[in-house]
């Protein structure tokens, strides 16, 4: 096979990307972090995938011919034909994604439900999120239900959480408590999305300043204007979510509504959150939550598993909340 030459390509991508007018544009337009197009120009990513090839041609139309010529002698067989948006979109969410879920949705017993079909949105998203694998952090953060009906809702949990092409985590010690204090919070409390390009340089959301978070996404789950939780997607670089991707988390979000209860869901009035302590503090809690289910349990032999899980969190969160207060 004859060697590739991407010589042309990357000495007309650092010439766009020059111009701060046609870097805007692919910031608008291609779902391409910043961080991409510069392994690209450096050669540090030896061959641009085919699919993010496709949105740059969709995102500079006037460079086309320019960019197909520079393209041609790394990769001939480029199909031009398939630039279409809404084809794009299905390669993002394909018809088998959507058989599995509703298959999933429709026949899963309900104490798999939510689990399942997280997972699966989980494991397509990441295609779409991390194709380089530079390893996105995804959550699922879900209202507390309060201790009774008429009581606000207080705190999320973060009740899924996956890294991505390496590990799915559920186990009761990998979760956190959020509050008012994080974005995932401030995303909840007011029912709209909160984007982060650079966490070490925002001071007008509350968000994580650490190594594995410089940049996050927070959406909201929500149905018939009720709240449940949110989506948080965290990356290890600066600058990661293209106008492009933006709109796929939406899409996410809107998806991940599937996997909730009814009564899951809380009218923004009802959500009242509260600071929470830092996880150091939490995970002493946390580490108790397998004793205080067996007590439950003991205490009350008609209490199911899932009902002393309920309340063994909820009196988490209640210690987690007088902790703060001290």
């Amino acid at each position: 096979m004859p060697e590739r030459d991407w010589s042309a390509f990357r000495q007309l991508l650092q010439e766009l990307v020059n111009d701060p007018a046609t870097r805007r544009l692919i910031e608008q337009r291609a779902d391409i972090a910043w961080r991409t197009l510069t392994r690209w120009i450096s050669g540090e990513t030896e061959a641009p995938d085919r699919k993010r090839l496709l949105t740059l041609l969709q995102a500079l139309p006037q460079h086309r011919e320019a960019l197909l010529a520079a393209i041609a002698p790394a990769m001939p067989e480029l199909e031009v034909s398939l630039i279409d948006t809404t084809e794009s979109l299905l390669e993002e969410l394909p018809l088998e994604f959507w058989l599995r879920l509703l298959e999933a949705n429709a026949n899963t017993p309900k104490n798999l439900h939510f689990a399942t079909l997280v997972h699966l949105i989980f494991l397509q998203l990441q295609t779409v999120v991390d194709p380089e694998h530079v390893g996105i952090q995804l959550v699922v953060a879900q209202c507390s239900p309060p201790v009774s009906p008429g009581h606000p809702v207080r705190s999320l949990r973060e009740v899924m959480k996956m890294t991505t092409h390496r590990s799915l985590l559920m186990r009761p010690g990998d979760t956190s408590f959020l509050g008012a204090e994080s974005l995932c919070g401030y995303c909840v409390s007011l029912c709209q999305a909160s984007i982060v390009q650079n966490t070490l340089t925002e001071y007008g959301l509350p968000v994580r300043r650490a190594p594995d978070e410089q940049s996050a996404a927070a959406y909201p789950i929500q149905r018939g204007g009720y709240v449940a939780g949110c989506l948080l997607v965290s990356s290890p670089h600066p600058d990661f979510f293209s106008q492009r991707l933006q709109y796929l988390l939406h899409i996410y979000a809107y998806v991940l509504s599937l996997a909730f209860e009814t009564d899951q869901f809380y009218p923004p009035e009802q959500i009242r959150l509260r600071p929470m302590p830092t996880e150091s503090i939490q995970q002493r809690h946390i580490a108790t939550f397998g004793r205080q289910v067996l007590q439950f349990l003991q205490r009350d032999a008609s209490l199911s598993r899932a009902e002393a899980e309920r309340l063994a969190w909820q009196q988490i969160e209640e210690a987690l909340l007088a902790q703060h207060l001290d």
